[in-house]
């Protein structure tokens, strides 16, 4: 046992804690010493480590930061970030100070231009006048020209932004700054020391405001840098916080957007499975209600797979809902779980598998405000163990993910006699309940329990890092019914051979719609005849359309179909592949 370690035991850890804020505003002449100090307390001692304007300060790693000849490009937005180490674990606290807002005084003249004049004059005023009063720091405060002699050019801000204070999750802020000088001005806003892009006026509004999606943080600090081609100053600093989170916080989905794969037909293994198909059907009809768009496919290989996930990636938005669903088979290997397209081989092998821990890392790029995984496949591992070096993937949770899986771990995922799995059975009862998504899955477990054929070989389970309760039926901030324009466009041409109707004897309605109405990969093709009494069937055979006379009445049913040639899947020219299903064929005697 080391001694920090021993010491720790016996004094016992301390929280980490900044004991004394560094000054909001620091006004400083070129040349002289920069001196900001904040002290923190926790035991083991914090460390501390200086920012200015967001970029790492190498040199500034104790309490008081120290620059010595200071110049006009060391003026900017100072923070400090504290840390401690967590005995026993490489888990780190951290907490960041107040940020300082840094003006540099430069030594050299002024020069001003009087405008509205014939003849330009140039007026130069130095500001280390030697009849001047010696800078004071304390004296100056936000404004760096108040040592300046007093011209009429200065910026003089008429209105500070002011604090509502403690507000809910999900409120809207909105805080103004109004500032008047000689010569147009310019307006910055900043949050936690940070500029925010296009924030560049009076007033700064923001629609919804919720704690940091990577820290958890729920308190934030703004204020306004006003300048000019000759002045700039800053605003007061104002502090918001946000409450507690509770079943009143409304949140909101930027974006809502599902993925959805049902791989039922393999080539190595058989028979094949029953319910996949219908499941993504029904879960995609549910999503829809609640302004999801959504993205399905059907019996994908492993490059259609990637392809067709790396595009749906490419559709996220910040602060959107996502939710991607698998039905199939699977495995579980190194704690991770292994998604099989339909041309991978009996043997488990990882590489011809997709990785949900690979996909919960490429969604989590994008920054989603809630990812949802529904894994609908078996969770065994291979027969025999690898030997071979695994690729674990960096697949952090963060706070805005929730694992569903139909099976716990090493163990399978069965289908039920009825059109869907026993997973998609109960979770399609309560999926578009106005519940958070824990309380779905819970509801889900429960059922289970009075599910007799699967009560002792299959639960389901919840993994959840969510910190707020969100719902697949938050609202959407601009509802829109836009699917994807790669899933319409630029497809291959293909053949059409019109034949005409009065070599037929018939008449004929063809129908075109999506495979099962919501696979993208697919298209279901109708068609309906009706033949004349004296129609010349021999064209029907030779079009492969085979006919079988069942009945007196000459009613005439399909046996095998309208054979379409396949065209292979390839997302990056916009192919479908063509589904056949021939449903009626009648031929109908006129009666007198």
């Amino acid at each position: 046992m080391n001694f920090e370690r021993a010491l720790t035991l016996l004094k016992g850890e301390e929280p980490l804690q900044i004991i004394q804020q560094p000054p909001p505003n620091i006004t400083i002449n070129e040349g002289s010493t920069l001196q900001i100090t904040c002290e923190a307390s926790s035991y083991p001692p914090p460390e501390y480590q200086w920012f200015k304007d967001d970029e790492e300060l190498l040199l500034q790693q104790e309490s008081m930061l120290s620059i010595s000849c200071v110049n006009s490009e060391d003026s900017g937005v100072y923070v400090c970030q504290v840390s401690k180490k967590k005995i026993g674990s490489n888990e780190n606290f951290w907490l960041s100070s107040d940020p300082v807002k840094v003006c540099v005084l430069s030594k050299e003249p002024l020069k001003f231009i009087r405008q509205n004049s014939e003849q330009k004059h140039t007026l130069s005023v130095s500001s280390n006048l030697q009849h001047t009063k010696p800078l004071q720091t304390e004296d100056l405060q936000n404004n760096i020209i108040e040592s300046l002699p007093k011209l009429s050019d200065k910026i003089v801000i008429k209105k500070q932004p002011r604090s509502p204070g403690k507000i809910a999750q999900g409120s809207s802020l909105s805080l103004r700054c109004v500032a008047t000088a000689s010569y147009p001005v310019k307006y910055q806003w900043y949050q936690n020391g940070q500029e925010l892009d296009g924030e560049t006026s009076q007033k700064l509004s923001i629609i919804e405001l919720y704690p940091d999606s990577d820290t958890g943080e729920r308190k934030f600090q703004y204020f306004c840098e006003v300048f000019n081609d000759y002045y700039k100053t800053f605003s007061k600093t104002v502090t918001v916080e946000l409450a507690e989170t509770d079943d009143e916080t409304i949140y909101v989905a930027e974006d809502k957007i599902a993925f959805l794969i049902a791989n039922d037909v393999y080539e190595a293994y058989d028979p094949d499975l029953v319910t996949p198909a219908i499941d993504v059907v029904d879960l995609s009809k549910l999503l829809k209600s609640m302004d999801f768009k959504v993205i399905a496919f059907r019996n994908l290989s492993l490059s259609e797979m990637k392809r067709a996930f790396a595009a749906f990636c490419g559709l996220i938005k910040v602060n959107s809902y996502v939710v991607f669903f698998f039905a199939g088979h699977g495995f579980e290997c190194f704690r991770q779980t292994y998604l099989q397209p339909i041309d991978c081989t009996e043997n488990f092998v990882l590489e011809e598998s997709m990785c949900c821990e690979y996909i919960l890392q490429q969604i989590q790029e994008a920054k989603p405000a809630l990812i949802l995984l529904l894994i609908d496949a078996c969770r065994k591992p291979p027969p025999e163990p690898w030997d071979e070096p695994v690729e674990i993937f960096k697949a952090p949770m963060k706070n805005n993910t929730v694992y569903g899986y139909a099976t716990t771990f090493l163990n399978g995922a069965y289908e039920t006699d009825e059109q869907n799995s026993y997973f998609v059975k109960y979770l399609k009862k309560y999926i578009n309940h106005d519940k958070s998504i824990q309380d779905i899955i819970l509801r889900v477990q429960r059922d289970f329990e009075e599910e007799r054929s699967t009560r002792n070989i299959q639960h389901p389970v919840i993994q959840s890092s969510l910190s707020v309760p969100r719902k697949l039926r938050d609202e959407l901030r601009n509802p829109e019914d836009i699917l994807p324009h790669w899933a319409y466009h630029e497809r291959n041409s293909t053949n059409n051979v019109l034949l005409n109707s009065e070599q037929l004897k018939c008449s004929f309605i063809i129908e075109i719609a999506d495979h099962m109405d919501v696979y993208l990969n697919g298209v279901d093709i109708t068609l309906s005849i009706h033949l004349n009494e004296d129609a010349n069937l021999g064209i029907f055979y030779r079009s492969e359309i085979n006919l079988v006379l069942n009945t007196p009445e000459l009613e005439i049913l399909s046996t095998e179909g309208v054979h379409l040639k396949n065209v292979q899947l390839n997302l990056g020219k916009r192919n479908l592949i063509l589904k056949k299903k021939f449903l009626e064929c009648k031929k109908y005697k006129v009666l007198n």
